[in-house]
């Protein structure tokens, strides 16, 4: 007969757990942060978009506090429900076409995950080797009954949510998107005539996204989708257009298409997105482009211009970004640690954080904008020319050559830099 702990080491151990419980909660950002790029990584089926990283780290912030609020009130583990935003996550995994196989992965790779963040707490916490055995047990009980219930209820969900989705509006839709952004040649009148969207028209893509702070035992966010809609028809009627062609892309994103007669001019277009746009909501947008090659390319765009969105963060009232605004950054953006070796290689210590040196990059920019005339620049700026040339001076300093010397690179590296943010350091 196995040995029986000491009441004591039991009640120690719990004590221990409860205090652990409430400070994974205080960091449930950052280790579900840590969970969403392993699985990311490691399970490359779920990464179907640039916005995943997000929503797969909303769903693994839900799932997590789902688990320890339940067992820090005491629920029977395996009667907590799975969170509505990992639900919604499993909605859009059939409505993709993933199997259930990578599903079972995500939850194996998310509970060793989770697991070990609970021992490396445990063995942390300076306990004594009963009490720390003793914790480390009662951890992996606890997690291995949540994760065994939560499988076979996502199992269930998983198989019934691809019977209803078998042939929704939803799913045509989605599959005739799939079978326009593949590459592949295609009868353009029956694929049209499939989706209700006019493929032989010129195309707007918009990528439309909003973010919303998690509350614990709260939705993110309430379903998006029917507001997303209801926008993308807004500018389509704006513009003249028919009904617009959109699918779910994640619970707070959406990917849409706007086939025009005649493309708006640049400006018309940004107004018309802006004034339909509502506060908290982000739209990205592509350039006009004709045909199923042109639909392909306006969404490439619109998904480039959320990117550098995404990465400077944005206003909490959510941005119109045209992707002509944002192309150069795109561009050398793609590849992010190639990127922040760029800014610094070419700005030095100007890509630094405080206050003074954003002052001084700021300046820069307009300068080298106005070719190098400090009158220009100190009109723009409303300051005298002479701090333009004091700056200039002390620009020139801190990246330890002249501003004449190659400032195409200078200009890119500002524009990154002020894209990146505080994550070149």
């Amino acid at each position: 007969m196995a040995d029986v702990p000491p009441a004591a080491t039991v009640t120690a151990a719990d004590r221990v757990l409860r205090t652990i419980a409430e400070s994974i909660l205080d960091d449930a950002d950052a280790v579900a942060g840590r969970i969403a790029a392993m699985l990311l990584r490691d399970v490359p089926e779920v990464n179907v978009d640039p916005l995943s990283v997000e929503e797969t780290r909303r769903s693994a912030r839900a799932t997590l506090v789902a688990l320890v609020g339940g067992w820090r009130r005491g629920e029977p583990l395996e009667q907590v429900a799975p969170p509505p935003e990992l639900l919604f996550q499993v909605g859009i995994m059939v409505r993709d076409g993933i199997p259930l196989g990578p599903l079972l992965r995500i939850l194996h790779l998310a509970h060793g995950e989770f697991a070990d963040e609970w021992d490396a707490r445990i063995a942390a916490a300076g306990l004594s080797p009963e009490v720390q055995a003793q914790a480390m047990r009662r951890a992996h009980q606890i997690t291995f009954a949540w994760f065994d219930g939560l499988t076979a209820r996502l199992s269930e969900g998983y198989a019934a949510e691809l019977e209803r989705v078998a042939r929704t509006p939803e799913r045509v839709r989605r599959e005739a998107v799939e079978a326009a952004l593949s590459g592949k040649t295609l009868d353009l009148d029956a694929l049209s005539r499939t989706a209700g969207y006019e493929f032989r028209r010129r195309h707007i893509g918009l990528v439309l996204w909003r973010g919303t702070p998690i509350s614990d035992g709260v939705p993110a966010v309430a379903d998006a989708q029917p507001a997303f809609a209801s926008l993308a028809r807004s500018i389509a009627d704006a513009l003249g257009a028919a009904q617009p062609l959109l699918v779910s892309a994640a619970s707070s994103v959406a990917w849409a298409w706007i086939a025009v007669r005649e493309a708006p001019t640049a400006d018309r277009l940004r107004e018309v997105v802006e004034a339909a746009r509502p506060d908290g909501v982000s739209i990205a947008f592509g350039e006009p482009a004709a045909g199923l090659a042109g639909f392909r390319a306006t969404h490439d765009d619109a998904l480039a211009a959320s990117r550098v969105a995404m990465l400077q963060g944005g206003p909490a009232s959510g941005a119109a970004i045209p992707f002509d605004e944002v192309e150069l950054t795109a561009l050398v953006a793609g590849d992010l640690h190639r990127a922040r070796r760029f800014v610094l290689r070419q700005l030095g210590p100007l890509a630094a954080t405080d206050e003074e040196t954003a002052r001084l990059r700021a300046t820069l920019r307009v300068y080298l904008e106005e070719h190098g005339s400090r009158t220009a620049t100190a009109e723009r700026l409303g300051v005298h020319p002479n701090t333009v040339s004091n700056r200039a001076k002390a620009c020139e300093a801190l990246i330890g050559r002249s501003l004449r010397e190659r400032p195409v690179e200078l200009q890119v590296a500002l524009a990154l830099r002020e894209t990146l943010g505080d994550q070149v350091a």
